[in-house]
C-alpha cells in the first residue's frame, strides 16, 4: 500500500509540474521555435511583468510600457532582424537579394507590431485584477 501511495503522490507531482514545464518550452504561435524571436518576445514580456509588479507612484499606460520594452530590448530586436535572412525560405531569400531594404522593413515592422501587441497583453494580464 505504501508503494502505491508514493506512486500516486509522485504521479500527482509530475502531473502538476507538467503544465509549467510545457509552458517554458512551448513555441510562439507566429514564430514557432525561432530562438531570436523568442529571445526578443521574452525580453519584452519580462520588462512588462517587472513594471507591472513594481511599486511606483506613477503608472504608465500599457502603450507606454510596450514602447519602453521595445527600447529596452533593442539589442534582441536587432539580433532578430539580422537572423531573418538565415531563417528565410528560398522565396524570401530571393526577395532579400532583390530588395534588401524592403525585406528588412517587412520583417522589422511585422515583429514590431506583434511584439507590441504581445507586450500589451502581458502587461495588462499582469496588472488586471478581475
Amino acid at each position: 500500500m505504501a508503494m502505491t501511495l508514493s506512486n500516486v503522490v509522485l504521479g500527482a507531482v509530475v502531473a502538476l509540474a507538467a503544465p509549467c514545464a510545457l509552458a517554458a518550452t512551448s513555441s510562439d504561435p507566429l514564430y514557432g521555435e525561432d530562438a531570436q524571436a523568442l529571445a526578443l518576445l521574452q525580453c519584452q514580456a519580462d520588462y512588462a511583468e517587472r513594471y507591472a509588479k513594481a511599486v511606483t507612484a506613477q503608472r504608465a499606460t500599457a502603450t507606454e510600457v510596450a514602447t519602453a520594452a521595445h527600447a529596452s530590448c533593442a539589442a534582441q530586436f536587432e539580433a532578430f532582424v539580422r537572423s531573418r535572412l538565415t531563417a528565410a525560405g528560398d522565396a524570401e531569400r530571393a526577395q532579400a537579394m532583390f530588395s534588401p531594404a524592403a525585406f528588412v522593413e517587412h520583417h522589422s515592422q511585422r515583429m514590431r507590431d506583434y511584439a507590441h501587441a504581445r507586450t500589451l497583453d502581458v502587461y495588462l494580464r499582469s496588472t488586471a485584477t478581475f
